[in-house]
């Protein structure tokens, strides 16, 4: 799909969802040139509030606060884009009520978790013809970028097999809308920080595809004493199990591995690895700088893409490909651990 040009220097943005999350984004994407906050929302007026003390004292933003707030957002004529920083079950609702709308899209990973709401946002995405854009921050992460480039060039030969890892003690930052999400579902439920990358450097729905995948999990060990910690209940048919592993293929023959873990007691870890037939590139996570650094890249871009016209990088068909691993790793263990076919999406 082609990327629309506003043919105007400023970007009129409505930021929904304004926890810890998206006031960090918010302030990052405060400092991008061509940006005008017109319009804020969150469930609780004091998350409001609080954003509002980080706008230029002459802003006179639309303010809402409740369960459907959101919708005057999207249907205010001072808005062109909607930023979605909510928990996860609610991106889909506000993302097509966004599109429907009339307004551009950006989301927060992962866009969606099921398989039938990912075709929902590709599908209200090409009749409106409104752009949908996935907020994976690593993709751009400098290390990563280079480490592309340098697998682009065929520094270490043709690409075997890729892994990324992503281990990260949920504690109780995300309570407690993720840790019910982790009880409630099994599978790798936040792939997107590893498969992203991966994905653009082994060329993923340009010259490969991804063919099959199979994952397995192991028991809910933790799980259940995480959720009785945190949120003071017993939670006895606790689903996910504490560590997560994926396994795709693509049509070329390439392997991809995922590991996830977010139950455990162990430090935070984000690598990212890849093989190739004449040598090995392997990144970690620098830490809370880089993660800055690369959300406001990802922001910068984002805004030249709808001021300039300048590819975004990260297409609709990849937001689908890249979620699409959720359900389906789903679908994999509730058949026995057994290989599923990767659905084609046509964008």
């Amino acid at each position: 799909m082609p990327f629309p040009i506003f043919h105007k220097e400023t970007v009129r943005i409505a930021f929904v969802g304004l926890g810890d999350r998206g006031r960090t984004a918010l302030r990052l994407l405060l400092s991008v040139p061509g940006v005008q906050v017109t319009a804020l929302s969150d469930l609780r007026s004091s998350n409001v509030r609080a954003a509002l003390q980080l706008l230029p004292s002459y802003a006179t933003p639309l303010c809402a606060d409740g369960f459907d707030a959101y919708k005057a957002l999207c249907q205010a004529e001072t808005v062109d884009l909607v930023y979605i920083c909510t928990d996860w079950t609610s991106h889909v609702p506000i993302a097509l009520e966004a599109m429907n709308s009339g307004k551009d899209v950006a989301i927060e990973v992962p866009a969606a978790t099921t398989l039938e709401d990912i075709n929902r946002i590709v599908g209200t995405a090409k009749q409106t013809a409104r752009q949908c854009f996935l907020l994976e921050n690593v993709c751009f992460e400098q290390q990563v970028i280079d480490a592309i480039a340098s697998i682009r060039r065929g520094d270490i030969g043709d690409i075997v097999h890729a892994e990324g890892s992503y281990y990260h003690d949920l504690g109780d930052r995300w309570a407690p809308w993720r840790l019910d999400i982790n009880r409630q579902q099994r599978g790798d439920l936040y792939p997107t920080h590893e498969l992203g990358p991966i994905c653009q450097a082994l060329d993923i729905g340009g010259s490969d595809y991804l063919q099959t995948l199979v994952c397995m999990d192991s028991t809910a060990f933790s799980g259940p004493q995480v959720y009785e910690t945190v949120m003071h209940q017993p939670a006895p048919d606790f689903q996910n199990g504490d560590h997560t592993t994926t396994l795709l293929r693509t049509a070329r023959g390439c392997t991809i591995l995922l590991k996830h873990d977010v139950l455990t007691q162990q430090p935070y870890e984000r690598q990212l690895t890849f093989i190739g037939t004449r040598g090995r590139i392997t990144l970690n996570d620098t830490g809370r700088p880089s993660h800055e650094e690369m959300s406001l890249a990802m922001n910068r871009r984002l805004v030249e893409s709808l001021t300039q016209g300048v590819p975004y990088g990260i297409s609709l068909y990849d937001l689908a490909t890249w979620c699409a691993v959720i359900p389906l790793s789903r679908l994999s263990i509730e058949r026995g651990f057994s290989p599923v076919p990767f659905p084609t999406f046509t964008i």
